[in-house]
């Protein structure tokens, strides 16, 4: 099963870093033909902003695994052990319960709406593929949240 891990969390990394790339050498490539050769591309941004958003939902699980969320533990972090990680997996179990039911669900729902809806200025790219970004950003951010879990359960002197 670690092995799986591995290579999830590997696939997840470079999927990040390709999407990030490509949209700052497309969006790089806009800003040149703009401005020296005065023929921008109509679908630049657009796909700019797609790859963007991908990227915002895959990174967020990636962050998560890394525990690198911005959070505000000053309260927590004066608590004791056990009370610490009981309030910490239980804000864990909410958020979990909250992507599931409010994020993945009717994100899953609306990606296969709009699967046969063409994107503005690329009429190949289907905003549901685009959409469907948000099922998987949850389903990743939900398996990195579960992984989580057992290191929040160790007491704080085996951590």
């Amino acid at each position: 099963m670690s092995q799986v891990l591995r290579v999830y969390d590997l696939v997840l990394e470079i999927l990040v870093a390709v999407m990030f790339a490509t949209m700052n050498i497309i969006l790089m490539g806009q800003v040149i033909a703009r401005y020296f050769f005065q023929f921008p591309f109509m679908w630049a941004e657009e796909v700019g902003i797609y790859l963007f958003i991908w990227t915002v939902y895959l990174g967020s699980a990636i962050a998560y695994k890394r525990r690198s969320h911005l959070l505000v533990d000053f309260l927590v972090n004066h608590l004791p052990s056990a009370p610490r990680r009981c309030l910490e997996l239980s804000l864990h179990l909410v958020v979990m319960a909250f992507l599931f039911l409010f994020v993945f669900l009717p994100g899953l729902q609306y990606a296969g709406m709009n699967l046969q809806v063409s994107a503005f200025s690329v009429s190949q790219i289907r905003m549901g593929w685009v959409y469907a970004s948000v099922p998987v950003g949850a389903l990743a951010m939900i398996v990195n949240m579960i992984r989580v879990i057992p290191e929040i359960l160790r007491p704080a002197s085996a951590r």
